[in-house]
């Protein structure tokens, strides 16, 4: 196996209720993703722009910016396939899983939709504007 070193950021909406924060760093846990480091904070506009710069030009890309920036994140350095575990952004239809990924228990809409995770071709430069390679 590969090591799978990502980004996975927990959105505003999630960190601003610390159960649910816990719950979804329990399930990170629970399901082999090692969090090598871990940090709240509050990401900017200008950060949160170059986060999403993949989007610019899209219909949801301002969304995006205005909720990451929105209030306290919590930022992480993990190891292991946390994008799984998140499971896909397109929330709806939503599908009958048996073990439904995080997003799709928790999420409140397509842009609050509890974490950001890198996709492998840009999580070094991800990890980079955390600070947290």
């Amino acid at each position: 196996m590969t090591s799978r070193k990502l980004l996975v950021v927990l959105k505003p909406e999630i960190v601003a209720h610390r159960v649910l924060a816990q719950v979804a760093l329990t399930e990170l846990q629970k399901n082999g993703v090692e969090i090598e480091e871990m940090r709240k904070m509050r990401i900017n506009e200008a950060m949160a722009r170059q986060l999403y710069s993949q989007h610019e030009g899209k219909f949801f890309y301002n969304r995006l910016v205005r909720h990451i920036s929105s209030g306290e994140v919590i930022a992480m350095r993990v190891n292991g396939n946390a994008r799984k575990c998140i499971g896909t952004s397109r929330l709806w239809p939503r599908k009958e899983l048996t073990e439904q990924p995080i997003r799709h228990r928790l999420a409140l809409s397509d842009t609050r939709n509890v974490a950001h995770a890198s996709d492998e071709d840009v999580a070094e430069k991800e990890l980079e504007l955390f600070r947290l390679l």
